[in-house]
């Protein structure tokens, strides 16, 4: 099977959790073979149609950072958890995730699920598809490996194996291809193009704003100048909406006055909200501030890491362009740090200077202090 049916069978398992489903995920490495549903969409009867599906228990699974957000020594290992037959709806719901003056349930049964397994590759298709990182799994103990696509077909259950999971976003990436490219003028210049970039299995788009001089690249006419280059996340409440929790919109318009000031400059804006956790994670997170959390303790408390991002669009794009090296807007390290290890030659990193106001004052000084950007 080519990446892109396998992209495909991936974008179905997603599509399939987010709306409450099952899937079946096989890890080859050690034959075992799971029924996964997300955590955040179970009802009352979940827990028994996995079990006679599957012959077995179901289990909680949970990443370390909402393991340790539980109180439990994770070690950094994700965990598995027994379920009580006595466990209510919300006893399940308040260990996946913060229930305010909800009591969490007693624990009797917990496994600390060590390297790459099934379990590791469950939280992750379940965090690509922009779900909390905490899910029901059952082993599929009666039927072979070798028979599990079938059987899965069988019951018309989606099947992708744990292999597939993995290369999925790096190969995603990898087929990026320009789909439209369009003079725009905007408010800072008329000299503008937008370039919109779509995997060939039609998943997330990303899009890039060329700035004067750097409308070039795509005609063949590129010089050995390096551009400038700002890398920004798509944050629909700070780029659209101007909240003032954040300095995200103030950071995307800053960057685009600086390249239209020197008639040179690409915006890459990347489909990742919230650092790529999603609007709806964002918010909840959002609401957990209100409960006097800091930014990386609320997503730390929903199971994420600070930081879900990755940058092989980034590379992919520059790749296209014939780009080897940029100048980077950005007040993150972090960023500069994992597009080097991408290829990518950063060869100076341009700041920018947003004034606070009283709303955002506790999230600059958590990126300050927790994060590590320069300010």
């Amino acid at each position: 099977m080519n990446n892109i049916n396998l992209a495909v069978k991936i974008e179905r398992a997603i599509s399939e959790l987010r709306r409450g489903g099952k899937i079946v995920v096989s890890d080859i490495n050690t034959g075992i073979s799971v029924l996964l549903t997300a955590a955040e969409l179970i009802e009352k009867d979940t827990v028994s149609n996995l079990s006679q599906l599957t012959l077995s228990r179901p289990n909680i699974i949970l990443s370390s950072n909402r393991a340790f957000a539980l109180g439990l020594n994770s070690n950094e290992y994700p965990c598995s958890i027994s379920i009580d037959k006595n466990w209510t709806l919300n006893d399940i719901m308040s260990l996946c995730m913060p229930m305010q003056n909800y009591p969490i349930p007693l624990l009797n049964g917990v496994i600390y699920e060590k390297g790459e397994n099934v379990t590791s590759v469950c939280l992750l298709i379940l965090r690509q598809a922009r779900l909390l990182p905490a899910g029901l799994i059952s082993i599929i103990s009666n039927v072979p490996i070798e028979k599990i696509n079938e059987w899965a077909s069988k019951n018309n259950i989606v099947y992708v194996e744990g292999n597939d999971v993995k290369s999925f976003e790096k190969n995603n990436a990898e087929r990026l291809t320009i789909a439209v490219r369009a003079k725009v003028p905007i408010a800072e210049t008329d000299k503008c193009e937008v370039v919109i970039f779509r995997p060939k299995d039609g998943g997330n788009e990303h899009f890039c704003l060329l700035i004067g001089k750097s409308r070039n690249i795509l005609d063949g006419k590129q010089s050995e100048h390096i551009p400038m280059v700002r890398v920004h996340s798509q944050c629909i409440t700070g780029d659209i909406l101007d909240s003032l929790k954040c300095d995200c919109g103030q950071q995307l318009k800053q960057s685009i006055k600086l390249m239209a000031k020197a008639d040179e400059g690409i915006l890459i804006y990347l489909a990742q909200e919230g650092r790529d956790i999603g609007l709806l994670n964002k918010l909840r997170a959002y609401s957990l501030q209100e409960q006097g959390m800091d930014t990386v303790e609320a997503n730390l408390a929903l199971g994420f890491n600070d930081d879900e991002r990755l940058y092989f669009p980034v590379q992919e794009i520059l790749k296209q362009f014939n780009i080897q090296s940029i100048k980077l807007i950005t007040n993150n390290p972090k960023k500069i740090d994992h597009l080097t290890n991408l290829g990518i030659n950063v060869v100076e990193r341009i700041s920018i200077q947003i004034p606070s106001n009283k709303h955002n004052k506790k999230y600059l000084k958590t990126k300050l202090k927790k994060s590590g950007h320069i300010l």
